[in-house]
């Protein structure tokens, strides 16, 4: 009786043993499937890109997980599990079908965390994006219908009726049709560059008015970057910082320039200015725009300001080509040396 105890302590021991190390097996080689799932970006695939990749690897963890155990079973643990089966092919294929099941559920429960936290975060960027757009669009109406702008230009009107009344006419138009482009952008997050540029160009030629020799400006951008998208008001926004930081504060004035190209396969826009940087100005402005071009375009999209010598500050955006298709060109965009007038 003892002896048969003392037998039966010993393979229920063993059995504990084994399922330990089965255990700590399947743990190991689930780590493993982890780190390569992410080290791959398995996460963000989508379901028909991931499902090969998670049936194939199910099956392969499932046999090294077999014969490692079985291993372990016979020539370790002393133990056989083939005795209620009729054949090594059957014992081999029950194994890792049951195993390779067992894998499969545990990846579909941790894709599809991943996949709910991912959902999750799209839409916190999604919301964080249009509450960005809707910012800057309301920054943009304040530009555009703040006092001083709008008093500035009527008392330019108001002095070129007498004195010139189809400048005065031009002027009015060209009022009324940045006002619009403001007013039609709702739910536009970004603007093929061409545009952007009518839209610059538009108010360079209505601060023009008002600066008169004080303003001029420059504008040379490949023709290769018209119609890759840009933030909207991005670019106006910076030339309107320049004028209100640079030519304004300046006696003699100076020249507005906006130059882009492409490096690489990024676009690269540059706006300088008159003056030197003060890093207490547009600090937020500036923090806020960021922000948006990275949820627009990416944490490779930047925006840089810093004296480019001791009497220019420039502005440096960087936007990475993405995937969607672009918008169609606006039109040709040719080198602009223009005094300033209407």
């Amino acid at each position: 009786r003892i002896t048969l105890s003392a037998f039966f302590r010993e393979v229920a021991w063993k059995h504990v043993a084994f399922y330990v190390l089965l255990v700590g097996v399947g743990v190991l080689l689930t780590h493993l499937y982890r780190l390569v799932a992410k080290r791959r970006d398995w996460a963000n695939m989508s379901l028909r890109q991931l499902a090969p990749r998670v049936v194939g690897a199910s099956i392969v963890m499932a046999i090294l997980l077999h014969f490692t155990m079985d291993t372990a079973a016979r020539h370790v643990f002393e133990l056989d599990f083939h005795e209620e089966i009729d054949s090594e092919v059957g014992y081999f294929l029950g194994s890792v079908v049951n195993v390779g099941i067992i894998i499969m559920v545990w990846s579909l429960i941790y894709f599809g965390v991943h996949y709910f936290w991912n959902y999750r975060q799209a839409e916190v960027d999604k919301w964080k994006l249009e509450a960005q757009a809707e910012t800057a669009r309301l920054k943009a109406l304040k530009l555009q219908l703040n006092p001083h702008f709008f008093f500035n230009s009527l008392n330019s009107v108001r002095a070129l009726i007498a004195e010139d009344p189809d400048r005065a006419q031009r002027m009015v138009t060209r009022l009324a049709r940045l006002l619009r482009n403001t007013l039609q952008v709702d739910d536009v997050k970004t603007v093929p560059l061409a545009e952007e540029l009518s839209t610059v160009r538009t108010y360079l030629k209505l601060e023009s008015v008002r600066f008169e020799d004080r303003l001029r400006y420059d504008i040379d951008v490949d023709e290769e970057t018209h119609c890759r998208p840009v933030p909207f008001m991005l670019v106006q926004t910076l030339v309107e910082n320049g004028i209100k930081h640079g030519v304004a504060r300046r006696q003699e004035g100076g020249v507005i320039t906006i130059g882009a190209h492409i490096e690489g396969n990024d676009l690269c826009i540059r706006v300088t200015n008159p003056g030197t940087l003060d890093t207490e100005e547009g600090g937020t402005g500036l923090d806020n725009a960021r922000e948006r071009l990275q949820l627009l375009f990416g944490e490779r999209a930047s925006l840089t300001v810093e004296n480019a010598d001791a009497e220019t500050v420039e502005a440096t955006v960087i936007l990475p080509a993405r995937s969607e298709p672009e918008a169609p060109m606006m039109g040709r965009e040719s080198r602009e040396a223009v005094a300033a007038r209407t």
